[in-house]
């Protein structure tokens, strides 16, 4: 039964690093630092984990949306600032790949209120 409990914790820690993962691999270095002070913070002294192991808080989970937007917005700009088809192509691929992250996100918010 341990084993499981400690398993169930790392999957809110691996949810982080696919994030990170995510972040990257859109260079986006920022958001680098933001997610990895996430989970600096998360060894501090006095964290506590989530009432529900291995899952994200609400607060977090909107933060992370909130990050995603964010990014989303700032591709966004680029995009419309450049006639590059290449660049243009990159970009969109970038914003399709956060628009699957941030369904998952919003999935993983629903499933809080069920």
């Amino acid at each position: 039964m341990k084993h499981r409990d400690t398993e169930l914790t790392s999957l809110s820690l691996d949810d982080y690093l696919d994030i990170l993962n995510l972040a990257i691999h859109l260079g986006d270095q920022e958001w680098q630092a933001d997610i990895i002070r996430t989970l600096h913070h998360r060894t501090e002294p006095g964290y506590r984990e989530p009432a529900k192991p291995g899952e994200c808080t609400e607060q977090e989970l909107w933060q992370c949306v909130d990050q995603i937007n964010d990014r989303m917005l700032a591709l966004y700009k680029e995009l419309k600032s450049t006639d590059d088809q290449e660049t243009q192509r990159k970009l969109l691929d970038q914003m399709w790949e956060l628009k699957i992250a941030r369904v998952e996100v919003f999935r993983k918010i629903c499933s809080i209120y069920q």
